[in-house]
């Protein structure tokens, strides 16, 4: 199925994700140290649409990505980090739902052992989400990923140096 329709939303969508699976985290843990069941359920819950939301989040940013390689000259490898960024953030939540679903069909010190399992799997999760967006801000306000001003695209200080031939005079000086 292909989710390409969903390329000009990217910046709308990735903010699910970002608090979802930062504050499902954070009440995981603290339902721990308290022992508290309800924030534990609810930490599940706002798992669920955290991981829903960064599978819908890599998703829009796959055609979202073309325009500022392609047309802004911004740096594909930037872009590429973001990307495998947002990948690590649907692997780890995603292990987090399965190790916490397996959790919930056992009982005692395996159930105990699975559940720190979760919660370490959710903290790395909550960490991942939080420097794949600071790596998408950079694109953004570093680069100008996608900015429009009076309808232009912005172009990336980058662009003129991809476009400079082997050996000729790149601005900044710089010789290759």
């Amino acid at each position: 199925m292909s989710f390409s329709f969903l390329g000009p939303f990217h910046p709308q969508i990735v903010h699910t994700p970002i608090v979802m699976l930062i504050f499902s985290a954070f009440l995981a843990l603290v339902g721990r140290l308290f022992d508290r069941e309800w924030l534990r359920k609810t930490s599940v819950l706002m798992l669920v649409f955290g991981f829903l939301g960064a599978f819908l989040a890599v998703q829009s940013g796959k055609p979202a990505h073309r325009v500022p390689e392609r047309e802004q000259g911004v740096p594909e490898h930037d872009i590429d980090e973001h990307a495998a960024g947002g990948q690590w953030v649907v692997y780890l939540s995603g292990g987090a739902l399965v190790v916490i679903a397996i959790a919930s069909r056992l009982q005692g010190g395996a159930a105990n052992a699975l559940g720190i399992l979760a919660l370490l799997l959710q903290l790395c999760a909550a960490g991942a989400v939080g420097l794949t967006g600071y790596r998408g801000g950079r694109l953004v306000y570093e680069h100008g990923a996608n900015v429009k001003v009076d309808g232009q695209l912005v172009k990336s200080a980058n662009a003129a140096k991809q476009k400079a031939e082997p050996g000729e005079r790149k601005p900044g000086g710089d010789e290759r």
